[in-house]
């Protein structure tokens, strides 16, 4: 294989053609034979990086400036991952560091520029992204990540002004197509935002459907994102359906049951590994464009989904013998923690601390419906006026259709904005939704309620970060809530 350094010059050579299979062969080739050649460990760190495995690139990257402690490129990179792991307060520092070595490194400009902006600290993100494009202007994703930052600060104009340069240069840029989209729904101009949204990734190569007469036509609908994305878009299933011909819809097994809830003619299956036979399909994402939505136009009757009569029974029973049966007061189920691996999800789920002002109110019985891992801070809640703790309800539910038999039984939800605050809308159960300051387009800006879901009522971050406020505002309404209940038995939310 001749020396190291002809094997490194090999790895790299094939790197920058885009052969990362060779590159990588060479970069473990050379490790195997000096396991310190920094360079192939920083080089191999930013291949893991390229190829979505950020652990793997932290590791590699943090050996080689062991080695090399003083190499502002490594510490930019190292950053890059660190961001891409959401280790984001470490990704700060790192480059911040890197910046410290190579005061005009772009690529680290623009790298904290983007971490910043995951911690909402758009202004300081804003600074130094407007650094990294002077020194590259034009720099496409310097652009992208500038106008998301401008566009989470609601300057919509200067965000569009972005975007629009991106495309100028690459018009088919899917990135900047996405961002605009956003930047669109967010404000409620839904129609225009629905087609740069078709950007998106789809799955089938059979043709779409865009809304035109099925003719009896087998049609697929398919789940593409997140489950509550799933649950807020099934609701035009049965729009479908009008349009004459067989709908098939294809989801996740835990939503299975529940979507059997939804018209008897709609045939529900468990995605496999192959689509089942259909001559044309949509992505549940994209019904709202083929049925022309807008927000005086969304389909917002509800119920659309519900649980089993059976499921819903055994909850009624079994909170009526719980531990604090009896004259218990408002019951209020509790989730403040979304996916942790969500793009966003630092900013829209809850330190478990900040929920110490609700469990205060008197007259409340809290159950938390919290899952994966932040449900082990259930332990760590504080306790309510009677020393009481939320009740974890989780346990032996199996999907989404037993979630939606305890959502059955409760009088209110409050929830940061993750899957089950759709479940709760499409069922029409009394719900309050927590939301950062930037929120998920499907929100809009600066309103209380919900076009999607009638049931709904908004609390918002009045500025970035700012939960203690929205908490505060939350934890006032509740507390007449229960005044109001303890009074006349029973609850309006």
């Amino acid at each position: 294989m001749g020396t190291l350094l002809d094997a490194l010059d090999a790895a790299v050579n094939h790197h920058m053609a885009g052969r990362t299979d060779a590159a990588e062969r060479h970069y473990r080739l050379i490790l195997g034979v000096d396991p310190a050649q920094p360079d192939a460990l920083h080089l191999y760190g930013v291949l893991h990086a390229q190829r979505g495995a950020p652990a793997a690139a932290v590791t590699s990257i943090a050996r080689s400036l062991r080695l090399r402690p003083m190499a502002a490129g490594p510490w930019a990179h190292l950053g890059g991952a660190l961001k891409a792991a959401d280790r984001l307060e470490e990704a700060e520092g790192t480059l911040r560091r890197a910046l410290a070595l190579d005061p005009a490194s772009a690529d680290g400009m623009e790298a904290l520029g983007a971490t910043l902006h995951g911690l909402a600290r758009y202004p300081q993100a804003r600074v130094w992204l407007a650094r990294a494009l002077a020194l590259r202007p034009g720099h496409a994703e310097t652009l992208l990540n500038l106008g998301t930052v401008l566009r989470d600060q609601r300057r919509f104009d200067e965000a569009d002004a972005c975007f629009d340069a991106v495309l100028a240069r690459q018009p088919e840029h899917s990135g900047a197509h996405l961002a605009r989209a956003v930047g669109r729904l967010v404000r409620g101009d839904l129609r225009a935002g629905w087609d740069g949204f078709e950007r998106r990734w789809h799955r089938f190569a059979a043709p779409p459907w865009r809304g035109e007469p099925l003719d009896g036509a087998t049609i697929l609908l398919h789940m593409e994102q997140g489950f509550g994305d799933a649950m807020q878009f099934v609701r035009y299933a049965p729009l479908v359906a009008r349009a004459g011909g067989r709908v098939i819809v294809e989801t996740h097994h835990l939503l299975f049951r529940l979507f059997g809830s939804l018209d008897p003619s709609i045939q529900v299956l468990v995605r496999g590994p192959e689509p089942p036979p259909h001559d044309l399909h949509c992505p549940l994402l994209s019904l709202p464009r083929a049925f022309g939505s807008d927000p005086a136009s969304i389909p917002a009757t509800v119920p659309y989904l519900a649980p089993e009569r059976g499921d819903a029974n055994r909850w009624r029973d079994r909170l009526a013998t719980g531990p604090a049966a009896g004259p218990e007061g408002l019951r209020v189920g509790l989730v403040w923690a979304g996916n942790p691996r969500h793009r966003n999800d630092r900013n829209r789920s809850l330190p478990v601390a900040a929920l110490r002002p609700l469990l205060a109110v008197p007259g409340v019985r809290f159950l938390s419906l919290q899952t994966g891992d932040a449900r082990d801070d259930l332990v760590r809640l504080p306790a309510g006026p009677q020393g009481e703790r939320p009740e974890d309800l989780i346990e032996g539910v199996r999907d989404f259709a037993d979630t939606a038999a305890i959502l059955a039984n409760l009088d209110l939800l409050i929830t940061v904005d993750t899957a089950i605050v759709h479940l709760a809308g499409a069922m029409g159960v009394p719900t309050w939704l927590l939301l950062p300051y930037a929120p998920d387009w499907r929100w809009l800006l600066d309103r209380a309620d919900s076009p999607w879901y009638p049931s709904l009522r908004l609390f918002r971050q009045p500025r970035p970060g700012d939960w203690t406020t929205a908490l505060g505002t939350v934890a006032a309404v509740l507390k007449a809530m229960a005044s109001k209940k303890a009074r006349h038995g029973q609850a309006r939310p």
